[in-house]
């Protein structure tokens, strides 16, 4: 089976290379350095456990070159693992490369509405807590593992794909969307303001900010029907996500540093609007929201 994993940086690297190894045929979409040297050379993951990809053992597209017309429908799934910016061109290529199912593995509300526009009853939707950072250029380390639950019309079928990272299916997409949120509002921002690995958000008064934003999403979420944890369940999961991944730096961070554009309006943004339609304020994520706009 031919699965296409688009949008690789760091996670969608992880993913491509699981799956190698479990035997799948896998066509990795990918730009700049780190596509070229996956093309190239390949990729080498560090972490848990240490694993080498030989660039025959995948084929590479490069978003600067673009897709040849001859792998149209060449593909059984395709995953995209992308930044949030790039979804409704990578759901695009994905309707071109098959008929079958695609999932959406990435941070943030709003993209499997925008998967649905494209591919319609083949929408699947991922989260996942693990941690993965690029090292450079065709390297890659797995800092954290975490968890990997898909959900939507097709989540099934990417459980099956997905049993590399240890996948679980949810029939509630709204629950895990919002849960795997509240994480990264309660992470990336804070870090990426003060330039901090996640470790150190479990320092004070980082910590109490950091909870505080959570809850104030949390509630939200709660106020729109979504059905999530109780507040000391999200807080412990929190914690949790701190420990494991105390030495990565998130990837809003990583953004921030490059000068590359966030995924603050997906995140911060997405809790702002939503507690302006039910006219519940939000001060926290607003605050956070209008600060990473400031970097830019």
């Amino acid at each position: 089976m031919r699965v296409a994993v688009l949008g690789a940086g760091a996670i969608g690297s992880l993913v491509a290379a699981k799956l190698v190894v479990s035997g799948y045929d896998v066509l990795v979409h990918a730009r700049g350095e780190h596509g070229a040297m996956l093309a190239i050379s390949g990729l080498v993951v560090n972490g848990h456990p240490e694993l080498s990809i030989d660039s025959k053992d995948w084929t590479v597209s490069l978003d600067e070159v673009g897709i040849h017309p001859s792998l149209k429908d060449t593909c059984d799934q395709v995953i995209i693992t992308s930044k949030s910016k790039d979804t409704r061109r990578l759901a695009e290529l994905a309707s071109f490369l098959t008929n079958g199912p695609v999932l959406s593995l990435q941070n943030g509300l709003g993209n499997l509405e925008i998967l649905k526009e494209n591919v319609f009853e083949n929408a699947a939707v991922g989260v996942t807590t693990n941690a993965v950072t690029r090292i450079n250029p065709g390297c890659i380390e797995w800092v954290g593992k975490g968890s990997l639950i898909v959900g939507g019309p097709k989540g099934k079928e990417f459980e099956e794909t997905l049993s590399c990272l240890n996948a679980s299916y949810a029939e509630e997409v709204s629950s895990i969307l919002w849960n795997k949120l509240l994480l990264n509002v309660a992470i990336n921002p804070l870090a990426a303001i003060c330039g901090v690995k996640n470790g150190e958000l479990r320092k004070e008064p980082l910590l109490s900010q950091s909870e505080s934003t959570m809850i104030e999403a949390a509630n939200i979420a709660r106020a729109l029907g979504v059905s999530i944890d109780e507040d000391h369940q999200l807080l412990a999961k929190l914690h949790s996500v701190l420990d494991s991944t105390s030495e990565n730096l998130c990837s809003m961070l990583v953004d921030v540093k490059a000068g590359r554009e966030t995924e603050i309006d997906m995140l911060c943004g997405q809790v702002v609007s939503r507690g302006e339609s039910l006219g519940i304020p939000t001060p926290l994520n607003g605050m956070l929201l209008s600060q990473i706009k400031a970097l830019k």
